[in-house]
């Protein structure tokens, strides 16, 4: 037995150490696991940055740029890019990442490689450099500076001479293959993206990151290539976002689980994206979007990529640039959302990087700023006070951590080691009571659809594992590992907390289901709550409704769902709602609505019945009033929506005026 003093704590903490041997999946202990640098180990350690989503586009209404918007309409009043970096603080960020320049080609410094620049444009008569000042207000406030530049999609350099509005998506990735398949327009082209990248590295000083949206989406152009070299030579401390870091497969801040680091590629080199394992998948697209691989990693994949996570729509609604009241009006989701996040993402493993939009004034909107320190003060209130902490590495399978009085947990904190790589692949948590170890009880409920966990267990680690456990009255808890990966356990880290349960506030209140929690739930752009999809009320079959859940087909597996544990309304026998599309989306859209009950404690995808089957309901159908009454020995009910054919318009889905009949 060793002791070890823990100053934060003030108390003496034992930390046991004894040898049970894991059961290796590997052939041989001896195996050489990929190894992350000096430089991922730092990025992983920073785990939440900001995002801020600025341009041209603010001022367009447009969501990609066209790269046809004059320059002259970019004219904010009142840019502080202090503030910026300020509110991202507040929100816990380590670092920060601006759009120096996003797809439409719109850049936010005097680049000399175009005339599509701020120079051009009224903003500080055309002297400003948004860019330098943004870096300036980072390192001012002790963040580190990142920037995003996408080399393969900037709409003004390759479509500049075509005339009227092209689509983004399929129409603007054929209109750029042809206006690129002249080879002195490519060569042009190549120039442009490495010369803005070459500006970019240079002349601010050091950059901690660099977000290369896009990186190696079939590379038809021969950029990515020469700009992850160009990137390599002239920052070689930047962490590139590609070949060292890599998106989970969504921009709702959800990350696989299990997840590894390691990952094997698809040509076998650190130049190309992740190789699709036998559980992963891809949605296929025409402009490989990166957000679309869906990887679990490989535990002996030859190359590191940190995980980070993408949050637009897990933070706010909208897009990702600031939008008024129309169809993509941006405004912040729930604290109580933006904890789950935090513990769906970071919890797992993963950085986090949350979108914090400017608005046309070039200020981030006061509700962002609430929301932002909001979710900060959570995150410190939660754990910067550990009831006790091993803060040491140590090799072995069965780590023990004690502390002099026993109390209340609810919270465990594990991390590995991953400087050596990352082994962990099952274990198990116990609490000393009553002079025996028991199991602790994992408690992960998360938002979160296949093939996102929405109630992680006891699996992978990597660099952080945040584990909510039923509450344990103790002052003894052990580590054990059950399964690895090419040798024993390393642990960095273990420390148990007690932190508040979330607490999910909604508009509405029982007995409207908008007003209570769900057991689980699924939608694209999450569960809407007494609104209809762009935050206004809502209308079905022109009949308004106060109070609604509006679950949205998500579009992998063509269903949203809200789950409903009945031991907590034991007097409900059925349901009445009204349901239909919105009339928001207009003639569009179709769903079909099912309610299905669960007759176990812990229902399984197997165990659902349907008791109920609408129709086809179309948009501007008449709502449709139901009344279904659950068999007596239902446990859990499911109001399920399906897309019905029409894609992306089922996802108006309203159940109106839900609420349990008792």
């Amino acid at each position: 037995m060793r002791s070890l003093y823990n100053s934060t704590v003030a108390m003496s903490i034992a930390l046991i150490v004894t040898h049970a041997l894991c059961a290796d999946t590997a052939s041989s202990q001896n195996y050489e696991l990929a190894k992350p640098t000096a430089k991922q180990l730092r990025f992983a350690d920073w785990e939440v940055g900001g995002f801020i989503h600025y341009g041209l586009n603010v001022y367009t209404g447009q969501e990609h740029g066209d790269g046809r918007e004059p320059a002259s309409k970019f004219n904010p009043t009142e840019l502080d890019a202090e503030q910026w970096v300020i509110v991202a603080k507040s929100m816990g960020a380590r670092y920060c990442c601006l759009t120096a320049r996003h797809e439409g080609g719109f850049c936010l410094w005097p680049s000399k490689t175009t005339d599509y620049t701020i120079a051009n444009s009224p903003y500080m008569d055309g002297k400003g450099d948004i860019v330098r000042d943004f870096v300036a207000a980072c390192r001012k406030h002790g963040l580190h500076p990142a920037l995003y530049l996408t080399a393969s999609h900037d709409a003004h350099a390759a479509l500049q001479s075509q005339s009227g509005k092209i689509a983004w998506g399929a129409e603007r990735e054929k209109a750029v293959a042809k206006a690129l398949s002249d080879k002195s327009r490519k060569v042009a082209f190549k120039k442009v993206q490495l010369g803005q990248l070459r500006e970019l590295l240079t002349n601010y000083g050091p950059i901690a990151f660099m977000w290369s949206d896009h990186w190696d989406a079939t590379d038809p152009d021969g950029v990515w290539r020469a700009a992850t070299d160009l990137a390599a030579e002239l920052q070689p401390e930047m962490v590139f976002m590609g070949p060292e870091t890599w998106v989970p497969g969504n921009e709702t801040g959800h990350v696989v689980y299990p997840m590894w680091n390691a990952v094997s590629t698809v040509d076998g080199t650190n130049y190309s994206r992740p190789a699709a394992g036998a559980t992963d998948f891809s949605v296929k697209n025409n402009y490989g979007l990166l957000e679309t691989d869906v990887r679990r990693g490989d535990p002996f994949g030859k190359f590191w990529r940190v995980r980070e996570c993408t949050t637009n729509s897990g933070f706010h609604y909208g897009g990702w640039f600031w939008h008024p009241d129309n169809l993509k009006k941006t405004y912040p989701r729930s604290t109580w959302e933006h904890i789950d996040l935090y513990y769906r993402t970071v919890g797992l493993g993963a950085n986090t990087i949350i979108n914090l939009p400017p608005d046309s004034r070039g200020l981030i909107p006061d509700d962002f700023v609430v929301a932002a320190k909001a979710l900060g003060d959570e995150i410190r209130n939660r754990f910067s006070s550990p009831i006790a902490k091993l803060d040491e590495v140590v090799r072995d399978d069965t780590v023990e951590l004690k502390w002099e009085t026993p109390t209340s947990i609810n919270t465990v904190v594990t991390m590995e080691n991953i400087a050596n790589g990352q082994r962990i692949a099952k274990y198990t948590l116990e609490a000393y009571v009553d002079d025996q170890w028991i199991p602790m009880v994992p408690k992960n409920k998360l938002i979160g659809w296949a093939p996102y966990n929405s109630n992680p267990m006891y699996e992978t680690i990597g660099h952080k594992k945040i584990d909510r456990v039923r509450p344990v009255v103790t002052n003894r808890i052990r580590f054990r590992c059950l399964e690895s990966i090419a040798g024993t356990a390393e642990l960095r880290s273990l420390a148990v907390y007690h932190c508040d349960p979330i607490k999910r506030n909604y508009a509405s209140a029982y007995p409207y289901l908008s007003g209570v929690d769900t057991t689980i739930e699924s939608a694209h752009n999450g569960v809407r709550r007494d609104n209809n999809y762009i935050g206004k009320q809502i209308v079905i079959g022109g009949k308004p409704f106060e109070h609604g859940l509006l679950v949205c087909p998500v579009a992998v597996s063509k269903t949203g769902h809200a789950d409903f544990d009945l031991s907590e309304f034991p007097k409900a026998k059925g349901i009445k709602a009204t349901i239909g599309i919105e009339d928001h989306v207009q003639r569009n859209g179709s769903a079909v609505f099912l309610v299905q009950v669960g007759k176990n404690v812990e229902p399984t995808e197997d165990d659902w019945e349907t008791i109920f089957k609408s129709p086809t309901m179309r948009g501007r159908d008449p709502g449709k009033e139901i009344h279904v009454v659950f068999p007596t020995d239902a446990q859990h009910v499911r109001l399920l929506t399906t897309d019905a054919g029409n894609g992306v318009h089922s996802d108006h889905s309203v159940w109106a005026d839900a609420r349990f009949v008792e």
